[in-house]
């Protein structure tokens, strides 16, 4: 007695009936001349990469009401007050000298503990 191994014909197909159906024709401009192709290619990568030019446009880089960056206390790699090298190049977080009881601040932040 031999057991042969039965597949429906429909569960073989692999493409679905209404994929068939969907029309890959679809209506779109018409192609421009080689000349203005290349034109507008060129305009198009200049327009997604502002910032890979040489010179930094800085009121385009920040939003006007941006925070200034925090300048750095020290030069170099190796923090003078500490020696920690590859540290942050100003005290994380800092006591309000006015205020010797109280709140620590970061970049302008304020917490208190």
């Amino acid at each position: 007695m031999s057991f042969a191994l039965r597949i429906p014909v429909r569960a073989s197909r692999t493409v679905p009936s209404f994929a068939r159906s969907v029309s890959l024709n679809r209506p779109s401009p018409p192609p421009l001349p080689l000349k203005d192709q290349r034109e507008f290619e060129e305009l198009l990568r200049k327009a997604q990469t502002p910032l890979a030019s040489s010179e930094p446009d800085l009121s385009v880089a920040a939003h006007p009401d941006a925070r200034p960056p925090v300048t750095p206390e020290f030069d170099g790699d190796v923090n003078p007050n500490t020696g920690e090298k590859g540290g942050p190049k100003r005290e994380p977080v800092k006591r309000w000298a006015a205020d010797p009881g109280g709140d620590w601040s970061f970049k302008g932040r304020v917490s208190d503990f």
